[in-house]
């Protein structure tokens, strides 16, 4: 059976620990204990281990009510059915986290960036390093696609690179992936949007000293997709 002291020896150690982090050991600890679905764990017991391991620390039992309620609010424990509203039970979600160890970072990651909002042809390569944290290579894996599709539904040669590529493409006048119905100021700012994403995003990292952010990285992913599909709708029939 699992014991906050096993991760957090002092509670120095364990007040000091960020939030996301501290929950994943809580739930490995409730985890443990509870293993069948009669199998219950009270809070007030919980925080009483809590503070007897912890010589009574206020600020030790104060972070761990803070990833209690936090699993509590994001459903990975909840009110074990046949008990007393003290009493809880991991749900689902809970038990397949704990029994595939997988990290609630991961799952963080998928709520902020959901697959149901990424073109398909990023999951594999994009989404997917998003997850593993490697942000620069998922921007520029994303956009370096986005080139690719763009050369393929122009039916243009590989010598055609990054906004050169762009701007034959979505050329206003003679561009195969303009459209000829939208008003010429339109397909003009298309042009300069899709020349704008790959010059600046394809290799985010040469523009700066440091690395990327998952907020940043997040939200040029989306323009990623959001690109995607625009040269989607493009493809001839």
């Amino acid at each position: 059976m699992a014991h906050l002291k096993d991760f957090y020896p002092t509670p120095e150690q364990l007040c000091d620990a960020p939030l996301l982090e501290l929950s994943q050991h809580v739930l490995q600890v409730l985890g443990s204990k509870l293993q069948r679905p009669h199998d219950s764990e009270c809070a007030h017991n919980f925080f009483l281990s809590v503070h007897a391991d912890y010589d009574g620390c206020e600020q030790a039992l104060l972070a761990c009510s803070e990833a209690w309620s936090w699993l509590y609010s994001n459903g990975f424990i909840c009110q074990h059915p046949n008990h007393e509203a003290q009493w809880i039970s991991l749900t689902r979600l809970g038990k397949r986290h704990y029994e595939k160890a997988i990290p609630l970072k991961n799952w963080m990651a998928d709520r902020l960036l959901p697959e149901e909002m990424i073109h398909p042809a990023l999951h594999p390569t994009a989404l997917r390093l998003y997850k593993q944290e490697l942000f620069d290579t998922a921007v520029f894996e994303a956009f370096k696609l986005l080139e690719v599709s763009i050369r393929q539904a122009a039916g243009l040669g590989d010598e055609c690179l990054g906004t050169k590529l762009a701007t034959r493409a979505f050329h206003p006048e003679s561009g195969p992936l303009t459209d000829t119905a939208a008003e010429a100021g339109e397909r003009q700012a298309l042009m300069s949007l899709m020349c704008g994403a790959i010059g600046s995003y394809k290799n985010p990292q040469s523009h700066r000293h440091v690395g990327l952010d998952a907020s940043e990285a997040r939200e040029m992913i989306i323009m990623a997709s959001h690109l995607l599909k625009i040269v989607d709708s493009r493809r001839p029939s």
